[in-house]
């Protein structure tokens, strides 16, 4: 299976303050790895290594392109930060996910416009395409950026904490579709839902501080607190689940 990424060794934090230490992980085509791991234990931080947002200050981070100007990143993070009152459509969110390819000043073809309109389509809020982002709903919005992060079709999509604000039927399709979308690209997703993503993803990363990388979906109490690794498991009605011990 083709590489997508590796990261040897890195260490990452931010002015002196390493949070990150000695972190190693490849990662590859159709790969769908779960992060877990307490706040603060640095998830969020590594994806913005994984995403070249952070530089580390040791060790190193190798791409593996395949395909010239191919679309390495989409990413979901857990908020945006944006102006509802400004006065751009859904459809136009979408679409900015092309700008990278298309530039400041790039017009959108035909073919663009279809296929953020397809997107919108298959994530269920095609009805939405000619509203303004002033009158959605938080989960709504984050289907729209969900769509932006899809729509130049990435090797690697990136999830902080997908489900923040998705009501619990869409919840439901989300997990759905990333299990069609990971038969196309590789997915990485950050949780704090280790009982609900481990019906889901192929792999479990655990972070805190360092990066311990479990090679199934499958990860006991055990395991965790080896990983010094605490999360916290809530589950509600017929779920399977885990009951975890105090971990100190």
């Amino acid at each position: 299976m083709p590489k997508i990424l590796e990261i040897n060794s890195a260490s990452v934090g931010y002015n002196e303050d390493i949070v990150l230490k000695d972190v190693n992980l490849e990662i590859f085509d159709n790969d769908f790895i779960g992060v877990i791991g307490p706040n603060g234990g640095g998830k969020t931080t590594l994806l913005k290594l994984l995403l070249g947002e952070l530089k580390p200050s040791k060790g190193k981070v190798t791409y593996h392109s395949i395909l010239p100007n191919e679309t390495l990143f989409g990413y979901l993070p857990q908020s945006v930060s944006i102006d509802k009152k400004f006065p751009i459509t859904v459809l136009e969110v979408v679409l900015s996910g092309l700008m990278s390819k298309k530039g400041v000043a790039g017009r959108y073809t035909s073919m663009d416009k279809k296929l953020a309109l397809d997107l919108l389509s298959r994530i269920g809020i095609a009805n939405l395409k000619g509203r303004t982002i002033g009158e959605l709903s938080g989960g709504q919005l984050q289907r729209v950026f969900l769509s932006r992060a899809l729509v130049s079709h990435p090797r690697l999509l990136i999830l902080d904490e997908p489900n923040t604000y998705v009501d619990n039927k869409f919840e439901k399709e989300l997990y759905e579709l990333l299990k069609e979308l990971n038969r196309e690209m590789a997915i990485v997703m950050v949780s704090h839902d280790l009982g609900t993503i481990t019906s889901h993803v192929k792999t479990i990363a655990c972070v805190n501080r360092n990066l311990h990388y479990h090679p199934s979906n499958s990860i006991t109490s055990e395991q965790l607190a080896a990983y010094d690794c605490p999360i916290q498991i809530i589950a509600h009605g017929p779920v399977p689940h885990t009951v975890l011990g105090k971990h100190n």
